[in-house]
């Protein structure tokens, strides 16, 4: 599995890399009226690439952050009913302690 996945990034890759020789040509880019840049296709791309990926990590900021103070909470509330667990296991029952008398079963006749 880890070689098909080799592959197929490889593949992307080479992919990629031709698509990059290929689109050398300028092209205008107007990022505010009356003003103009002239950039190869493949730098606005990996430009615009970039900025997704940015705006996609912010995105999800507010999301993982909820998800990590989840997480933080189950973990404890974890610990705290583990130590209980084992607080209850390790409580020594007095000598003296009445012990519960089972009920005594019916006799059948």
């Amino acid at each position: 599995m880890k070689l098909i996945s080799l592959i197929v990034k490889l593949l992307l890759l080479a992919v990629f890399i031709v698509l990059a020789a290929f689109n050398t040509k300028l092209v205008g880019f107007s990022y505010l009226p009356g003003s103009e840049i002239n950039l190869p296709l493949i730098v606005l791309l990996l430009i615009f690439f970039i900025v997704g990926a940015v705006f996609g990590v912010f995105s999800m900021f507010g999301r993982l952050l909820s998800l990590r103070h989840e997480n933080n909470r189950l973990r404890n509330e974890v610990r705290k009913n583990a130590r209980i667990a084992q607080e209850g296991l390790q409580t020594p029952v007095p000598v003296d302690a009445e012990q519960p008398v089972p009920a005594a079963a019916p006799v059948k006749e």
